[in-house]
């Protein structure tokens, strides 16, 4: 699953300028003339100022995107492009309301004072929204793990222009060298994690989303096939890549649209292009209903708790590391359900396991106490889970997390259904998930759910759990 890139953050930015320029101009007015959209002028229309602000504003983004390379830019050359775009906005204005008759209408102090307030509003409004967007990305989950992999020919010009690279969207989590990887622990600054012969390895344990290839012509390079089988495997497993292609100077066209990392332009390849606003759109649906989730938690923790306590020793909630998007590790919450040992009594049962394959489930499993065989009926012993999602651990529709020992036997394949946050709930089990015994089959539901992922498919699957669960269907 590949985020394409989208103007979203852009037009936020010019949002947060139009909010500048009117806060700015109604602080001017009222500075000048003691009144906040009023003066003594009555020819003074403050709408008619306002409107043309603006509007100069937006005509300018449309013939140049003011914005295109807020996030790379120093305050210093930031002041100084709020500054040159403010002066262009004011001598367009003024030329406007002297062709309109009405710029002898306007005090010159209140043009000057907004000159200077606009300025200073821009200019913190974009530090401060560049100070916020790691954070963002972080609560939304959305920073991508990136590992660096290239031949000996650009492995340093990739590291360097990825140390030089101010994109808080990417962390770059090491590099692979495909040539001379023996006995270098770091290259470039970033530390060196495989080499062309466990580079497969690495990729499927390790928590990476999106992989850099920079290497010689697969046509003309010896190692060109065993390249292209390690690509074809990393897509398997989900990993967007990005393929170092060579792209000729042409003086006489100086603009190229592909995707670039330092000086490298790549072709991205990816199982599924989806668009920031949707994800975020999932994002804050996920926030929503946990919200509403942890208060119901809140109320059943009072109810539930005791009855736990009462039947077994031991702690009221269970917390088992799992394996989430792209090998991300993180706790996974839910009420206990079973005895305090129950982990340790899985290897005696592991023989009278009913699935075929990497998962564990048996009908009448020994562990379960009485109060827990009701929570899991009633799917109650779930709402913990609420807290992994507005965490960010998981979203309320996705994939089921493994756990640590099933992801240690998965095959690239199988890493596919990580792709994706996992969910609370999700396509296999609202497809009768009791009856479903053989793991292939539910990895092919959860790569369908991916292939064919969107924000609608989400509700579907939500109003289908909540089908399920008042029908009493919703088991484990």
């Amino acid at each position: 699953m590949y985020q394409a890139k989208s103007r979203l953050q852009n037009l936020i930015v010019l949002l947060l300028d139009c909010v500048c320029i009117t806060v700015s101009l109604i602080a001017a007015n009222y500075i000048r003339n003691g009144r906040l959209f009023y003066s003594d002028d009555i020819r003074m229309d403050f709408g008619l100022l306002l409107g043309v602000g603006l509007s100069v504003y937006l005509g300018m983004n449309l013939f140049r995107n003011l914005n295109r390379n807020i996030y790379q830019r120093g305050p210093l050359h930031e002041l100084f492009l709020i500054l040159r775009n403010n002066i262009i906005l004011f001598a367009v204005t003024a030329v406007i309301l002297y062709f309109l008759n009405l710029i002898d209408a306007y005090s010159r102090l209140v043009f000057f004072y907004f000159l200077i307030l606009d300025c200073l509003f821009m200019f913190a409004a974009h530090q401060l929204w560049k100070l916020a967007m790691p954070a963002l990305y972080q609560y939304f989950g959305e920073t991508r793990r990136l590992l660096l992999v290239a031949d000996d020919k650009y492995a340093e010009a990739l590291a360097q222009d990825m140390k030089r690279m101010r994109d808080f969207s990417y962390e770059v989590i090491g590099i692979a060298l495909l040539d001379n990887a023996q006995g270098l622990a770091d290259f470039g600054g970033f530390p060196v994690v495989a080499d062309a012969d466990s580079l497969v390895e690495y990729c499927r344990s390790a928590p990476l989303d999106e992989a850099v290839i920079a290497v010689r012509n697969i046509q003309d390079s010896a190692n060109g096939v065993r390249v292209l089988a390690i690509m074809e495997t990393l897509a398997q497993m989900g990993i967007t890549i990005h393929y170092r292609i060579p792209m000729p100077d042409l003086k006489g066209a100086r603009q190229r649209v592909l995707s670039q990392f330092g000086r490298f332009y790549t072709v991205t390849y990816a199982n599924r292009m989806v668009p920031v606003g949707q994800l975020l759109l999932k994002r804050l649906l996920d926030i929503t209903g946990s919200l509403a989730g942890c208060v119901v938690l809140a109320v059943l923790t009072l109810l539930i708790a005791p009855a736990i306590r009462l039947e077994s020793p031991g702690p009221v909630f269970f917390a088992q590391k799992r394996v989430g998007r792209n090998g991300r590790i993180f706790k996974m919450y839910k009420f206990r359900s079973m005895y305090a040992d129950a982990e340790e009594r899985k290897k005696e049962l592991l023989a009278q396991n009913e699935m075929n394959g990497l998962m564990f489930k048996m009908e009448n499993d020994p562990r379960i106490t009485r109060v827990g065989r009701f929570l899991r009926r009633t799917s109650l012993d779930e709402f913990p889970q609420f807290l992994n999602i507005l965490k960010g651990d998981m979203s309320l529709v996705g994939t089921r997390p493994p756990t640590l020992d099933e992801f240690d036997r998965y095959s690239p394949y199988h890493k596919k259904r990580l792709s994706f946050r996992p969910g609370l709930t999700g396509m296999w089990q609202v497809s009768g998930r009791s009856d479903i015994t053989d793991f292939e089959e539910i990895v092919r539901l959860d790569v369908e759910y991916i292939d064919n992922w969107s924000f609608g498919l989400d509700i579907k699957i939500l109003l289908k759990t909540v089908l399920q669960v008042f029908s009493g269907r919703g088991a484990k």
